[in-house]
């Protein structure tokens, strides 16, 4: 086994020592016997490294990890301990380098292929969170690398649990499930370091990144827990960094945490715009659905990429060749979901490898995937048809109903999405039918959710994603809009006052007007309203305006009192309406809203103000 530098980078033209530890019954200096290092650049022809004797205890700190794994009293092979240099290499570089040792019989072992990357040190920081570097550097010798975890165990009595500890998943996995990342392609500009899922948070602190990258974190190993998720929701709001997060990170048959909890426990959706996936991760147990998924990884339907012209891009089409995560569909516009499912059905009913998928992940789990249910997005289906009640969410399914309760700042998150669906996320690229997309937010920090695995995808691919990356680090928060309070004197001393001190307290600016004044504020991107449609005053009439018969005779009544409309006066608008069937129920419903909104509902409205300015 060999070493790799720290976060997998070395500075530019930095040669880089290579040191590794060979045991064998044996020996490896006679007859047959031979000890070879390999490395290349890029992907070339692979090139021979002069192999030399290290000394006992050089490199001490790689020495004792090497020499405190063995176990035993005694041991009966012969051990050597070399070392090989590889050559420096310009910045935007990749370098795998591997060995090969042939005992004196000719047997030939193989160590994992490994690489690293040549970093730019004078650009942004990126932290990327990505196993699958060290994975794939084991699944390109794993059917040698298990001999050798076997022969550890019976006979050299040598620990190599944690290298077993890697190699193990991918044995359950088909090669196609992984792929080579082109991180070179981000190094050429970016001081990269990459990290491991639980390596996150010191990195965070020690690294101090302009952007994170979470890349494609679908197995189960590799993924984050509610308290990483937390720390890095706060890194970025402290620090404004960028967050970029790939493909089946979001998958929650392997990784359900990361969609979070109705409870309020943290998910990346909830950085990301995408609570409405956290809902339909919910729904599982209450409609017998709990083997089916929310999001569906491996989808390629073959269509181009379109790309906006809003964000980082100028328009125009190219081809992918990436895998899309499925799934996150219901945030777009009815007509666009629907297109995408019929596409995904359709593609997925011909492709033959998504039984190997179901295999995989019930030898990951133990859980019998339910691969046609979850390829319907039917759990997405029902949280795009769900009603978001005052203190719920209410889903149909199959006649049979169910209100989920929902902890409050998720719920105010849910019922302004719902309302701004197919605006929010902002849809940046997406492909032909909907299949594939880029979506993002803004607020104090911006981040994007990327369906498609760009980093293993082609030239263009990657374009793209440095384009992303660019995109996320040159970001200055956006001003916050203006909230009009439309109040009379009654509900605005009730608790009128005291909302708009906590929206003032988050950064908004807010101004409080009469209805008499409110004609020349009727064009304002967000507007609240307090009180019914019987409201004194003249804010009754506005109330009218804005609700249906039907809504206004369910706040009479007491049964709904909390509304988000849009458009009403004017494109591009966010009207809410918090309304009691008297003065003090139009303050229990302040209040409630009140609970709700947080730093999250506001990167809602901020992105929404961002979207149509």
């Amino acid at each position: 086994m060999g070493n790799v530098p720290r976060g997998f980078v070395v500075a530019p033209y930095e040669m880089f020592k290579v040191y590794f530890y060979i045991a064998d019954d044996f020996g490896v200096t006679t007859g047959k016997g031979r000890i070879e290092a390999y490395y290349r650049v890029n992907g070339g022809d692979w090139k021979q490294a002069y192999v030399t004797k290290a000394a006992a205890g050089e490199n001490w700190s790689i020495y004792q990890s090497i020499i405190h794994r063995f176990y035993g009293e005694s041991q009966d092979f012969y051990v050597f301990y070399r070392e090989a240099t590889l050559p420096g290499a310009p910045p935007g570089s990749r370098v795998e380098f591997k060995i090969a040792v042939t005992d004196a019989e000719g047997h030939v072992s193989y160590s994992p292929v490994y690489s690293y990357y040549v970093a730019n040190p004078d650009g942004p920081r990126i932290l990327i969170v990505d196993p699958s570097v060290e994975a794939m550097a084991f699944e390109k010798s794993l059917e040698s690398l298990m001999a050798q975890f076997n022969a550890s165990r019976s006979f050299y009595h040598y620990n190599l649990s944690d290298f077993e500890a890697v190699a193990e998943p991918l044995r359950a996995l088909k090669p196609w499930m992984l792929s080579d990342h082109h991180w070179e392609e981000l190094a050429k500009y970016y001081n990269i370091r990459i990290v491991s899922p639980d390596e996150l948070v010191n990195a965070l602190q020690s690294f101090q990144p302009d952007a994170v990258i979470l890349s494609n974190l679908w197995l189960p190993d590799w993924g984050l827990s509610g308290e990483e998720i937390s720390a890095l929701e706060d890194y970025l709001k402290g620090t404004h960094a960028g967050l970029i997060v790939t493909a089946g990170t979001l998958f929650d048959a392997t990784n359900s945490g990361h969609l979070g909890g109705i409870n309020g426990s943290a998910g990346l959706t909830g950085l990301l715009g995408l609570d409405s996936l956290t809902i339909a991760n919910s729904l599982k147990g209450s409609f017998n659905l709990s083997n089916a998924s929310v999001m569906l990884p491996f989808v390629n339907t073959g269509y181009s990429l379109v790309l906006s012209k809003e964000g980082p891009f100028s328009g125009g089409t190219i081809d992918v060749t990436a895998y899309s995560t499925v799934g996150w569909q219901c945030v777009l516009s009815p007509v666009q979901f629907g297109i995408a499912r019929r596409s995904v059905s359709r593609s997925i009913a011909e492709n033959s490898r998504m039984l190997e998928l179901v295999e995989s992940i019930k030898n990951l789990t133990g859980v019998q995937f339910n691969f046609s249910l979850s390829a319907s997005m039917e759990l997405p289906n029902l949280v795009a048809s769900m009603e978001v009640t005052d203190d719920g969410v209410a889903v149909n399914h199959d006649g049979e109903d169910v209100e989920l309760s929902v902890k409050r700042g998720l719920l105010e998150r849910i019922r302004l999405l719902q309302a701004l669906r197919g605006r929010v996320p902002i849809l940046l690229a997406h492909t032909e039918d909907y299949s594939g997309g880029i979506l993002a937010t803004e607020g104090d920090y911006r981040a994007v959710y990327s369906s498609l695995e760009l980093e293993a995808g082609g030239s263009d691919e990657l374009s793209v994603l440095k384009e992303l990356v660019d995109w996320v680090v040159n970001y200055k928060p956006v001003e916050m809009p203006e909230v009009i309070v439309l109040a009379n004197d009654i509900d605005w001393g009730i608790r009128g006052e005291s909302l708009a001190s906590q929206l003032e307290a988050l950064g908004l600016p807010v101004k409080r007007v009469t209805a008499g004044d409110f004609k020349a504020y009727e064009d304002s991107k967000v507007v609240i309203i307090l009180g019914g449609p019987d409201a004194y005053d003249g804010v009754g009439g506005y109330v009218r305006e804005v609700l249906t018969t039907e809504e206004q005779d369910a706040v009479r009544k007491g049964e709904r009192g909390t509304f988000v409309k849009t458009d009403v006066w004017a494109n591009g608008q966010v009207v809410i309406v918090l309304a009691g069937r008297d003065r003090w129920g139009t303050s229990g419903k302040i209040k409630a809203y009140m609970n709700g909104v947080d730093d999250s509902y506001l990167r809602i409205l901020a992105t929404f103000s961002a979207s149509v300015s």
